[in-house]
């Protein structure tokens, strides 16, 4: 069977005479001169077991000094029976120029070494918490920009601030505050938004639902307790519904008056005409021609006298005559 092959997490690039790089694929590596350390050193200036690297569990790399001559991390001594942490690029003395001359320095550059599909998943992941604060943070601006829009629907228009106890109108739709609203309908029943005429005025439960969240969200748009208080004071709008009288009464029907027994078509003609001030009026335009007449077109008119229309009242054979007459007069006017 073939062994598997372990990649090496880090790798020792040695600047050192006699002294071969060493790539790390263990957890733990002990240098030295003794036969039975993992990295041998034959140097007579070195320790049996030397010094000790190797990888935590949490991936943290160390070097533990175990040598009487000393073990440096860069220039600095780590001191025998301690351990230093190391990065990639420090440099590991094992004989420092400070303790041997610079020809038989020993040392290594550390190196870590990136699994590739380590690193494959480290990107994929960066990507995907990088997509996941975009997504957050667009999320974040709708949301701020529907609450902003959301704020502004919720105004009143006649105190200018978010609205407390929401009323509104019939038939326009419009939303106030119940406190400012029951200080405008003492003065006038036209909408304050778009100035038509209020029928009734209706709580909002649902409005008032909405802006119950909204303030729950945006603390700072709330008002003083104080400002509450006093609106729930002057609030006068205490039912759900309130409904309006309509301004001004209805005009008066006009009354047409039916003929009483004995009584001419004519008088009652004119009785009508005078209580109808749109009627044409008979008596007033007497002896007008064809040029006089309000209308512009009339035939040759007859002149009729009071004592004329007590005889027709009393001769029954003239009524037929008069009802002529009456008839031909309507068809004029």
């Amino acid at each position: 069977m073939t062994a598997e092959v372990i990649a090496p997490w880090a790798k020792l690039i040695s600047f050192g005479p006699g002294v071969e790089n060493v790539s790390l694929t263990k957890g733990s590596y002990i240098f030295g001169r003794a036969p039975t350390v993992d990295v041998k050193i034959p140097d007579i200036k070195l320790s049996g077991q030397h010094c000790k690297i190797f990888k935590d569990d949490q991936g943290v790399c160390w070097v533990e000094d175990t040598s009487s001559n000393g073990t440096f991390i860069d220039n600095e001594l780590i001191g025998k029976g301690k351990k230093k942490q190391i990065a990639s690029g420090d440099k590991i003395y094992l004989l420092h120029q400070s303790k041997v001359k610079t020809t038989e320095v020993i040392g290594y550059v550390f190196t870590v070494l990136i699994d590739e599909s380590s690193e494959l998943k480290r990107k994929r992941e960066e990507e995907e918490i990088k997509s996941s604060l975009e997504q957050e943070k667009k999320l974040s601006e709708k949301q701020n920009k529907f609450q902003e829009e959301l704020g502004e629907e919720m105004m009143c228009c006649i105190c200018i601030d978010y609205i407390y106890n929401c009323v509104t109108s019939i038939p326009c739709l419009h939303n106030f505050c119940a406190s400012c609203f029951s200080g405008w309908m003492e003065k006038s029943k036209i909408c304050p938004q778009c100035r038509e005429e209020v029928t009734e005025i209706k709580k909002n439960a649902l409005v008032n639902n909405i802006l119950e969240k909204f303030m729950e969200n945006n603390p700072s748009k709330k008002r003083t307790k104080e400002e509450y208080e006093e609106m729930d004071k002057t609030n006068k709008i205490k039912e759900d519904r309130v409904v309006f009288k309509k301004a001004g009464a209805p005009a008066a029907a006009t009354v047409v008056q039916s003929r009483p027994a004995g009584t001419s078509i004519l008088t009652t003609l004119n009785n009508n005409r005078n209580n109808n001030p749109y009627a044409y009026n008979y008596n007033n335009n007497r002896g007008r021609g064809r040029d006089d007449s309000p209308y512009g077109e009339s035939d040759e008119e007859e002149e009729y006298s009071e004592s004329e229309e007590e005889s027709e009242e009393e001769d029954s054979e003239e009524d037929s005559d008069e009802y002529d007459r009456y008839d031909r007069y309507r068809r004029r006017y």
